[in-house]
């Protein structure tokens, strides 16, 4: 098997695999805004909200099930922290593929002799229309803003209705702040001219980004 074929089925390989994580990622986006509008549910419907999810829970599991609402909340908490954690390790994933399936394809068109070979790379970016922009733009920049602030409302209002600190409320803060850092890492590393202009004005942004790099590295 000569280069060019075995960096041909290389490319094909991972644009299989790179299509797979697109459709997880699909997948646990559309997951997630459900589980999302269920917390924001939450915040408007309580009752009508912790209603539905029993409901879905008895069917899904076909039995009865007494759960309190504590447990539900709890319950909702870490769904929402799994899901978007799969979320986002598929979306990071595509968007590191693109990269990487781009140089495969100038490979083999400095191989093969033809420029034409370059569907993912510079043709996918050939006048790329304003609307994609604007898609881009919603799925990395809003839905994260937006599901942040849900999550941040229905937190505050669980310690406004607690009486006293139990563990259920200690629980859902901790997946809370889980939720809060990885929906804030993802956004800075999505988001490559946001990050370089915080860590060029915000001095300390740069020291803190350093850091963190280097113990999570070492972890």
């Amino acid at each position: 098997m000569d280069a060019l074929e075995m960096l041909y089925d290389h490319y094909k390989e991972t644009f299989c695999l790179s299509k797979e994580a697109q459709a997880r990622r699909n997948k646990s986006f559309i997951v997630l805004c459900i589980l999302e509008a269920f917390s924001f549910l939450l915040l408007i419907r309580p009752e009508k909200a912790f209603e539905l999810i029993l409901k879905g829970i008895h069917k899904e599991l076909d039995m009865t099930l007494q759960l309190s609402n504590t447990i539900i909340q709890t319950l909702l908490w870490l769904l929402i922290v799994y899901v978007m954690i799969r979320y986002i390790q598929d979306m990071l994933y595509v968007e590191r593929q693109y990269v990487y399936l781009d140089s495969l394809e100038k490979e083999i068109s400095n191989l093969g002799s033809v420029n034409i070979f370059a569907r993912e790379g510079a043709n996918y970016q050939k006048d790329y229309p304003m609307v994609l922009n604007f898609i881009d733009l919603f799925y990395k920049m809003l839905m994260p803003i937006f599901f942040a602030l849900i999550n941040m409302v229905r937190i505050y209002e669980e310690w406004i209705l607690s009486d006293k600190i139990t563990i259920a409320i200690i629980c859902d803060t901790v997946l809370f702040l889980s939720i809060f850092i990885i929906d804030w890492f993802y956004f800075f590393e999505i988001h490559a001219k946001i990050t370089k202009f915080c860590k060029r004005h915000i001095p300390f942004i740069d020291a803190i980004a350093k850091r963190l790099r280097k113990i999570l590295k070492e972890v």
